[in-house]
This record gives structure tokens, sequence and C-alpha cells, in this order.
């Protein structure tokens, strides 16, 4: 083949990994940006790679060298799975070397979007721990608003307060502007103080659509009042069984004006 017609490359980027064997008990993870496996599919995989444990199966598992510790990237299900077992000490690691929390972040995202979709909100903490400016911008609106993002990513394992629907939060954002998305979220915080947001992201959407596009008179007062009428599980109801996003936001939409309508206009 002639030189001229070689394919150019960038360079390549940091150092050839060690191929360790490390014990379990010395294999951390951060869970600031790997997902949790605090649910039912997890577990059952744990539980399944630990009945069936094979060596054949098992490649190393991706590992940054943190000073004398080491931080497991990829492969914390094999880790739960050993530990699980007992008898498995040690378990083979390539182990590299990041610039950091943000950098293995920013590995882990790029790693696990390559070879399969990871869970949104998963990929949202790992975002923000790479420093991700639109991750960083969800979470200040809504901070902003009293709320915080959902750590876990079943609505069984959520707390009063908490925000699971970052996307469509980024979405609003994006298209118009923060102001409208922190305006909604502290009226959703207001609304269900001490409740779960389960159903949360239909009430965001359908909120938000009144307010980009307001009725002539709209009462803002009286439009978020009128969100105490129902709770959170019973303004649910009004969209149970209806698939797709557009199609939720517009029928929550449609049952929050009419609660708006219904409900007594605020004394002045």
């Amino acid at each position: 083949m002639n030189d001229a017609s070689k394919r150019t490359y960038a360079p390549v980027r940091g150092t050839p990994p060690s191929i360790e064997f490390i014990h379990v008990d010395d294999l951390k993870v951060d869970m600031d940006y790997q997902r949790s496996i605090e649910n039912h599919a997890s577990r059952r995989l744990i539980a399944s790679i630990a009945a069936n444990w094979d060596w054949r199966l098992c490649t190393p598992l991706a590992v940054s060298r943190r000073g004398d510790e080491r931080y497991v990237l990829d492969g914390q299900h094999r880790l739960a799975a050993a530990k699980m077992r007992g008898d498995l000490p040690h378990l083979p690691c390539s182990v590299a070397n990041y610039g950091g929390p943000a950098d293995e972040a920013a590995m882990f995202v790029a790693a696990n979007r390559a070879r399969r979709a990871i869970n949104r909100l998963d990929d949202f903490h790992a975002a923000l721990v790479a420093g991700d400016e639109d991750a960083l911008e969800v979470r200040k609106a809504i901070e902003a608003a009293g709320l915080k993002v959902a750590r876990q990513t079943g609505s069984q394992s959520w707390l009063p307060g908490e925000v699971a629907f970052t996307s469509s939060v980024q979405k609003v954002i994006g298209k118009h502007g923060e102001d409208i998305v922190i305006e909604a979220l502290t009226a959703i915080a207001l609304a269900f103080k001490g409740e779960v947001l389960s159903n949360g992201a239909s009430i965001f959407l359908g909120l938000t659509r009144i307010l980009i596009s307001p009725p002539d008179g709209l009462d803002r007062q009286r439009l978020y009042g009128a969100l105490t009428r129902h709770s959170m599980k019973d303004w649910g109801g009004y969209v149970q069984g209806i698939k797709g996003g557009d199609l939720r936001a517009q029928t929550m939409r449609a049952a929050i004006m009419k609660a708006y309508a219904d409900a007594k206009p605020i004394a002045r």
C-alpha cells in the first residue's frame, strides 16, 4: 500500500492499563456517577451472575487508579456478585489512570452509550459529575425551585421533593428558557409538598404548556392554587393508560385548566 494512501489517526489518548487481580474489598464504587444497583432488575442480574459464575465470562473490570484506591468504572454487577458468593476474593481488573472523578464519569458515559443504552437518570448523574453544562443547568433550575434530583430510578424509591423527569426539564429549558421551568417547578413544589412526585413529569409538561401559551387573563395564583385540588396520585388518574409524552402533556394541560376554571378566583 502506498504511504500516501494510509489513513491518519488522532494521537492515542491515555496510557496503557495494567492487568491486576484486586481483592474485592479493595474495589470501590463512586455513586456520584455510577448507576444504582438498588433495583429489582439489578438484583436479579447480580443473583444470576453469582449463581452461574463462569470465569470464562468474567472479563476484566475497568478500574480507575486514584492514588492508593481503586474505583470500578465498569463491572459493578460482577463485583457485587463476587461479594455475594463470598468465595471469589480477587477479580481481574484493567487498571488505568484518569484525571479524576469527572474524567471517570465522562469515560463511564462514553463507554456505556457506545455499548448499550443506560438509564436516563443514571446518565444524567454521570453527566453532572463530568461537568456537562446542560445537566448542571437542569440541576440548578430544579434546586432553585426547592427540589432536588432523584438518585434512584424506580418511583418506589423516590422521596418527596425529588425530580426524576430531568429530560423533560432539559427539553423545556432548551426551547423556552429556565424562567418558565423554575416557575412551574416552584408551583409543583408548593402544591405537592410532602408528596412523592410520581406523576410530576405529566404535571410539569402540562403546566409549562399553559405558561408558554397562556390564555387571556390567566391568573397565575389561581392556576397554582388549582393544582392543590387533587393529590399527586389523583392527578395521575387523568393520564392513566395514555401513551406518548405529547398526548399525556396535552391531557394534563386540559385537566389543569378544568381545575383552574372550577377554582374560586383569588381575592385581591
